[in-house]
């Protein structure tokens, strides 16, 4: 460093620098060996160091004077002639010392301090519902464990100890770990932290197997609905329970289903895609048009005449202005199970097994009962192809449905759909 003081002759004094006037245009005084003063238009100076690296010039700025007087400003000159010599660019290096200063000072802050930030700055774009899906997991396992913690002070064995806790929730422990790895991927982009202690414990709890919801039986339809019409539930959650059998939608999308969205005179309710902040959406992005049966229409009919006003199909029986919960309907489930009319171990989603089972045995097309479902293409523009394609046969399979469940509540013969007219 010694031998860099005496190669260079600097010129400046503070009288010199303190007579340094504005002009019409940004100009520079020089220290010496690439050490300058730049006088701004508005009077400010700021030392920097002009440099070549490579056949290239560069540039760093020290600072401003007087804040960083006339030997300071020659002690950093005199480090960065060293780095220039060892190799090392001065304006990538203070880059480098900026970055890693801040992800100190980052690190500081806790997980559950940052994990806010990513819920602010990340989760935006997310359907309310996953939203508060999150939020709440983190509040109510993740921030009791390592909330606390310093962010870059997480460590593996952390994750490891909160997921075998949760070993008999799979599904829970599998969307934390997908979470607290998205956490530390986004600290990581932002320079935060360069460990994600979420990635050694991939694959540590087992996806379990998919759910299958056992559908009603023929033998047990009639004794179902016949229950379900007659019992003593508020008739809004009757009706409710019969519309999302016939429509064969999710339990969600029957108790935000809003006036807006159906069409009594085309016989069509178009639930729209997902959308942020929206209940009753559909799971996939693109919106899903069901084809309203004459038995729909006649229950939506129904509802229309005891929601009033109410933008919803089917509001809570105390106030028109909110939604139907979705607990109601299981609720009315529970009341049929303790009559014997429903089997204990049926769920609301076992309707639309219910739809599957017999438009297949039936022989409806594959590509028709997974459109009426709504079971997500992969190929946005396979989906839209389809959904256009198949409209006419799930309009027929939908009334075939619903004239089906008729007759076997009646008892009769059914009437195949390759008999009805087109």
């Amino acid at each position: 460093m010694g031998n860099f003081q005496r190669a260079v002759n600097y010129k400046l004094t503070d009288k010199k620098i303190l007579s340094l006037k504005p002009k019409d245009k940004p100009y520079t005084a020089t220290d010496g060996g690439g050490l300058f003063i730049d006088v701004q238009v508005s009077g400010s100076k700021i030392w920097r160091f002009a440099y070549m690296k490579d056949g290239k010039r560069g540039k760093v700025s020290i600072g401003p004077y007087p804040a960083i007087g006339i030997a300071a400003a020659r002690d950093v000159h005199r480090q960065q002639l060293e780095l220039v010599a060892s190799g090392t660019d001065p304006a990538r290096q203070k880059r480098l010392d900026k970055i890693e200063a801040a992800a100190a000072q980052a690190q500081v802050q806790t997980f559950k301090s940052f994990a806010q930030i990513w819920l602010k700055e990340e989760q935006s774009t997310v359907t309310e519902r996953t939203r508060r899906q999150v939020t709440r997991w983190l509040e109510n396992d993740v921030y009791p464990v390592i909330g606390e913690l310093e962010l870059g002070k997480v460590h593996a064995s952390d994750v490891l100890e909160l997921l075998e806790s949760m070993r008999n929730t799979p599904v829970k422990a599998i969307g934390i770990h997908s979470i607290l790895e998205r956490i530390y991927a986004y600290a990581g982009r932002k320079l935060l932290t360069t460990y994600n202690p979420a990635t050694p414990m991939t694959g540590l709890i087992k996806k379990p197997p998919a759910t299958h919801y056992r559908p009603l039986s023929v033998a047990e339809i009639g004794p179902f609905i016949e229950s379900a019409r007659t019992c003593n539930a508020h008739i809004r959650t009757r009706l409710a329970l019969e519309l999302l059998l016939l429509t064969v939608v999710r339990k969600d999308n029957v108790c935000k289903a809003r006036w807006a969205h159906i069409d009594m005179a085309n016989k069509t309710w178009t639930i729209p895609g997902r959308t942020i902040g929206g209940n009753g959406f559909m799971k996939m992005p693109q919106p899903h048009t069901v084809y309203l049966s004459d038995q729909a229409v006649k229950i939506l009919e129904q509802a229309k005449e005891l929601s009033g006003d109410s933008e919803w199909v089917f509001p809570t029986v105390t106030r028109l202005s909110e939604p139907m919960g979705e607990v109601t309907i299981n609720h009315l489930l529970a009341r049929l199970k303790a009559a014997g009319s429903c089997p204990a171990d049926f769920a609301p989603h076992g309707l639309r097994s219910t739809f599957s089972t017999l438009a297949n045995e039936e022989g409806i097309a594959p590509d028709v009962v997974e459109v009426i479902m709504a079971h997500q293409e992969r190929n946005s523009v396979r989906a839209a192809y389809n959904r256009a394609k198949y409209a006419p046969q799930c309009q027929k399979a939908q009334q075939w449905y619903a004239d089906r469940i008729d007759q076997i509540v009646k008892g009769a013969d059914v009437i195949p759909i390759h008999s009805k007219a087109a």
